[in-house]
């Protein structure tokens, strides 16, 4: 390669899952693979996203995206902004969801499309896009190669093999052997998401059909089904097993209508304008409905949480429908998809989930999927990516044992692959970057931020007005509000005014700064022997 080397660095995406952003730097190129976001934990309060930190990474010249998924999307926006002439290429579908998303924060910005077809060519190497199949319309694998063509680097961190597919061509194995199969040292970066599944190999989408089929003709009233709103050819066996049973499908949720009317206007749905009808164009109670609702993961402000909780303006859970969970929980919203089906529960309403019925599969290579692509691409060296740390460990135990003639290699965020001139590779390892915290108008939130709404959130809080006499040595006025504490205090704020009242007989105010931390101190210790626990206290002295 042209002085020497290509680099390859996760910014993004390993260790966790989600974030996905990877850079490929040689000797006269700098590109970004993805661009996507990190959802919080439950304890970051209601944070919007996570993405890697920017500020940390060489100006790269194009962004190329996999697919159109949010943990490979979610940061475009963030991207263009840092890096104001980047370049960035995506799949017509994945393209038309950049677009909204840029549109709809008011930062339009072109997108350049590529197809299978076509070759991305730079300085110091070439892409090919490979289809793959997985959950959302339109993912490839890129296949990365040297001019020379003596080294290829494949990078496809989503995807399922899916021999069976109605709705798209399967993996495309044939072009990938044949642009790859002269290569002298192949390197596999690859999906590690469901290494530790039972499921050895991931069912096809197809499989799915003959199940619901049943489940459609097994009732006359309404069927309510959740899954992500992304899956457009899980959404097209909804829309057409509806037209076959004489439904109308009701799109439901912003993200769902959205993502539907993406697809249609790519003309990848035939039957949507015979089947597909808006909320407000029929009646809510009558029976021959299909309503498809996002908020899949029990989301607080989500469609399918207002429906379950009797809360959706339109439609209202009755005893007599049927409630379909096409999708599986990510980890840590269990507890509250747990809630919202004990909800339709008590009203009696029949729940169907993946549990009972092929009614999802997922969008991830099981290991014996992962076995086969090991034998078709016959790499010499495989990289687990896209999963958290366990993953990746238990990935490289897999490739141990299935396939021992490839060298396994561990690494995470930050850390590189350097390639030399003679083909070795070398793992170096990288200093690690907190990611960034976005929260609003896609503004970042400080990490110390997190703190401070962690103490509201869980101690509430006391706000204090003071208006003192002109001499400094009277308090004129007192006011005080209670947020997040007991109405047993809140009730008795006499007493509370009291002890401020009392507390100022022995102060003076003309040390101003000493004596708003002198009181903040004393309503903290009031409260912490009133309650067991110290609230917020914040002190405003006019």
């Amino acid at each position: 390669m042209r002085n020497q080397y290509l680099k390859i660095e996760p910014v993004g995406g390993i260790g966790q899952i989600g974030s996905n952003m990877t850079l490929i730097q040689g000797a006269n190129d700098t590109i970004l693979i993805d661009a996507g976001i990190l959802f919080p934990y439950e304890d970051f309060f209601d944070i919007n996203y996570l993405i890697p930190d920017l500020s940390t990474i060489p100006v790269p010249s194009h962004l190329v995206i996999t697919h159109g998924h949010e943990d490979h999307i979610g940061a475009v926006l963030h991207v263009i902004k840092q890096f104001p002439n980047i370049k960035v290429l995506a799949s017509p579908f994945t393209a038309a969801l950049i677009r909204k998303k840029l549109e709809f924060n008011n930062t339009p910005y072109p997108i350049t499309e590529y197809r299978n077809v076509d070759q991305l060519g730079f300085i110091d190497f070439n892409i090919d896009p490979i289809h793959v199949n997985h959950s959302i319309p339109e993912t490839h694998g890129l296949l990365i190669r040297d001019h020379k063509e003596e080294f290829g680097l494949f990078f496809i961190s989503d995807f399922k093999i899916d021999y069976k597919t109605i709705y798209e061509r399967p993996f495309d194995f044939e072009k990938l052997i044949k642009l790859s199969q002269n290569l002298k040292r192949k390197v596999l970066l690859v999906d590690s998401t469901n290494i530790t599944s039972n499921t050895l190999q991931t069912p096809s989408e197809a499989d799915i059909i003959p199940v619901m089929d049943e489940i459609f003709a097994s009732t006359e009233k309404r069927i309510f089904i959740t899954c992500f709103s992304s899956n457009i050819h899980r959404l097209m066996t909804f829309i057409s097993l509806a037209k076959k049973h004489g439904r109308r499908v009701i799109p439901h949720g912003r993200s769902m209508i959205s993502y539907l009317n993406t697809a249609n206007e790519l003309g990848m749905i035939p039957d949507f304008d015979s089947v597909i009808k808006p909320a407000d164009s029929v009646t809510p109670n009558q029976d021959n409905l299909v309503v498809l609702l996002s908020g899949c993961q029990g989301d607080f402000r989500g469609t399918f949480r207002r429906f379950c909780m009797g809360e959706d303006s339109t439609f209202k859970p009755r005893s007599d429908d049927l409630v379909l969970l096409s999708s599986k929980a990510i980890p840590g919203n269990e507890k509250k998809i747990s809630l919202l089906m004990n909800k339709l529960a008590e009203l009696g309403i029949k729940i169907i989930t993946s549990q009972e019925k092929l009614i999802h599969v997922s969008g991830h290579p099981g290991r014996d999927d992962l076995t086969h692509l090991y034998e078709k691409f016959k790499p010499t060296d495989i990289v687990p990516i896209h999963g958290e740390t366990s993953f990746i460990r238990a990935h490289i135990e897999h490739i141990k044992k299935t396939f021992p003639s490839a060298t396994p290699h561990y690494f995470l965020n930050f850390d590189s692959m350097i390639v030399s001139d003679d083909l070795k590779l070398t793992i170096n390892l990288g200093k690690k970057h907190d990611p960034v915290i976005i929260h609003g108008k896609q503004l970042v939130l400080e990490k110390e931020k997190i703190s401070e709404r962690r103490k509201l959130a869980c101690n509430g809080s006391v706000f204090i007005s003071l208006k003192v006499s002109k001499s400094l040595t009277d308090v004129e006025k007192i006011s005080f509000t209670f947020q997040g504490l007991p109405n047993l205090v809140t009730k008795g704020d006499d007493k509370f005014k009291r002890f401020l009242e009392n507390y100022f007989v022995q102060i003076s105010f003309k040390d101003m700064d000493k004596t708003t931390e002198e009181l903040r101190i004393a309503v903290r210790r009031y409260f912490d022997q009133t309650l067991g626990y110290k609230p917020q206290t914040f002190i405003h002295i006019l």
